[in-house]
């Protein structure tokens, strides 16, 4: 396989967000529900970069423990649906930090040898297109990619194919991380390249640098089937190939992430829950989606549906949706928006206090006047810029 063709992928080191077991440093400052919220916001954040900047082909996330697999997945569903690639869910090994990042690393490479990997953690959200840029560049070179963080330790590492030596015998957590690291690299006959600067958080102090980051951002929520694309009727899309987008979505996108706003899926599926078709099924659909919108700079930051009684999330009209993505993505509500085209898309967005509904003209009948009824989201674009 040459070099262009090889696959990028971006592996994440996580834990479920349990008080007192993650970001345990900055919680003898904080204290751990506090600490533990913002490491929520700082995963949520490195999710964004990764679908955003990183170009990969496959994000695999490597969580620990184990027994909470069906709680994590449940709980980054709303980034792991946004991913405009595969998505695979692997725990970590037992062991130190070497260990687990070892046996990460030999399960990418024995999936594909024709891989180029890049693994993150939580602590730094400054992963930028320069980052991942040259990072794939190392790589295609046959050369590691190492960040340094201003502690010492590194931010990432990416490897051109599996070489455990740079993981073993390591000062993990210490001033001499990043330098052992490149040192046995060396000793491995892998040259390094070393990526711009950053810093993490892992103290008190260190979240001044990332206020900007974490600071309330608006959003507009968009309904999918009949908004992002063409309503099936009473029916559901049901496979990828009978998906087609509504003209003028990208447009509306690409306004809304222009002016630094989120956009985020709010959709209701039942189709999973009556059994007419499968989560996976309806995650291809969005990956897809997300693969499409990418092309031209148009990517959903979140995805959330409701696909039965089963879901967590509750049907709209209830407001639920967007309370959880205010939560997850720091969403300002009080300068956010709603569009849709159904009755229950302008109730969402009235009882979620959003000062700006817009509706979409179609073939659903109106009951509930919006702020705004436009008759094609060819004109949302107008509406958003005034």
């Amino acid at each position: 396989m040459g070099e262009t063709n090889m696959k990028k992928v971006v592996a994440v080191f996580l834990k479920y967000p349990e008080p007192g077991k993650v970001k345990t440093r900055l919680a003898e400052g904080i204290g751990e529900d506090d600490a533990t919220r913002i490491y929520c916001r700082l995963v949520g954040l490195v999710f964004e970069r990764i679908s955003r900047f990183s170009g990969a082909d496959s994000l695999v996330i490597c969580f620990d423990p184990v027994e909470r697999r069906e709680s994590i997945e449940e709980w980054l569903r709303p980034w792991s649906s946004a991913f405009p690639g595969e998505v695979i869910f692997h725990p970590q090994c037992s062991g130190d930090l070497g260990d687990r990042l070892e046996g990460a690393s030999e399960f990418v490479f024995s999936r594909s040898q024709d891989s180029l990997l890049a693994i993150v953690g939580t602590d730094c959200v400054d992963l930028d297109s320069e980052v991942f840029e040259q990072t794939w560049t190392a790589l295609q070179q046959s050369r590691a990619a190492v960040g340094p963080c201003h502690d010492g330790g590194y931010y990432l590492i990416g490897l051109p194919h599996h070489t455990p030596e740079v993981f073993r015998e390591i000062p993990w957590s210490s001033e001499h991380t990043f330098s052992a690291t490149v040192e046995a690299a060396a000793k491995a006959g892998l040259q390094s390249v070393e990526l711009p600067s950053r810093s993490d958080v892992d103290h008190e102090e260190d979240l001044e640098q990332i206020r900007p980051q974490l600071a309330p951002r608006p959003c507009v929520f968009f309904d999918r089937d009949g908004v992002v694309n063409r309503s099936p009727g009473p029916g559901y899309v049901l496979r990828w190939e009978d998906f087609q987008l509504q003209e003028g979505i990208i447009e509306a996108i690409q306004a809304v992430r222009a002016q630094g706003w989120l956009a985020v899926l709010i959709t209701s599926q039942k189709g999973v829950g009556k059994g007419l078709m499968s989560q996976e099924e309806l995650d291809r659909i969005h990956h897809n989606l997300q693969k499409t919108l990418l092309e031209s700079g148009a990517l959903l930051d979140g995805i959330y549906a409701y696909t039965g009684s089963h879901c967590s999330y509750q049907p709209k009209p209830d407001p639920q949706m967007i309370h959880q993505a205010a939560e997850d993505f720091g969403i300002d509500l009080s300068r956010s928006w709603m569009v849709g085209d159904a009755d229950r898309d302008i109730e969402m967005g009235l009882q979620a206090e959003l000062p700006m509904t817009v509706r979409i003209r179609g073939e659903k009948d109106i009951g509930i006047a919006a702020t705004q009824t436009l008759d094609s989201i060819l004109n949302f674009s107008d509406l958003f810029k005034k």
